[in-house]
């Protein structure tokens, strides 16, 4: 098993991304890199020797698709949390609104951190490691805020492409700012986004239960698709 950059794991053509979870010295994050073929069940067993001898006890997964699971739940796994999957073709987008948006800065991210810890529960909140996880996660990253007033946030979105494939990875929209439109306005600027950069279609998840959340995607254009996905868990002895 070699490394190259230190988050990616890798042995022979398999790789995954090895993180802290969540800034956890206790529990990891592994992640299959999507340009790389699904890990087998003797990848992910190495993974966790590694990981249990630099003393993890517990090791999280992101949100998988069914084909993506069987490995791991060979490997131990199981289901933590359920989602819904959703899918776009790009061919037909929302309008975008010119000027609504901007290029998130450095000196964006306490505030774009604020905005997604009141947006989520705890166990999906992003702290200062899994922003810069999201932000590197994918090849090529689009990073945008949406404004209340001319400093404060009230909405951000992180779109990547991979391998022709769109990700809208995260979106957020304060509860002092929803339904007035701000989620709708960095979905369609994603969507734009990843279908100029090749993108054949792109995909987002959600959390079982989230109505606000999945009618504006359906608003938006994107279709459930069936089998939906799963964040696996695993604990190490």
């Amino acid at each position: 098993m070699r490394t190259r950059d230190p988050a990616v794991v890798e042995f022979g053509a398999e790789r995954a991304r090895v993180v802290p979870w969540r800034g956890s010295a206790r529990t990891a994050y592994l992640a299959p890199v999507p340009d790389a073929p699904p890990p087998s069940r003797g990848f992910i067993e190495r993974c966790m020797e590694r990981l249990a001898a630099q003393g993890y006890r517990g090791v999280v997964t992101p949100a998988l698709a069914p084909v993506e699971q069987r490995s791991f739940l060979l490997a131990g796994f199981e289901p933590h949390e359920r989602l819904h999957l959703l899918a776009h073709d790009l061919l037909e987008l929302p309008p975008v609104r010119r000027r609504a948006t901007r290029r998130a800065h450095r000196g964006d991210k306490r505030a774009v951190l604020a905005v997604d810890d009141a947006a989520f529960s705890s166990f999906w909140r992003l702290d200062k490691a899994g922003l810069q996880e999201a932000l590197q996660a994918v090849p090529l990253t689009r990073f945008r805020v949406n404004l209340a007033d001319r400093e404060t946030i009230a909405a951000y979105a992180i779109a990547g492409t991979a391998a022709r494939q769109g990700y809208l990875q995260r979106l957020a929209v304060d509860p002092a700012h929803q339904r007035e439109g701000r989620g709708m306005t960095l979905v369609a600027d994603a969507l734009r986004w990843v279908r100029r950069h090749g993108a054949a279609r792109a995909v987002v998840n959600t959390q079982l239960g989230n109505e606000a959340a999945l009618s504006l995607y359906s608003r938006a254009g994107f279709r459930e698709q069936p089998g939906g996905l799963a964040v696996l868990r695993r604990a190490l002895d």
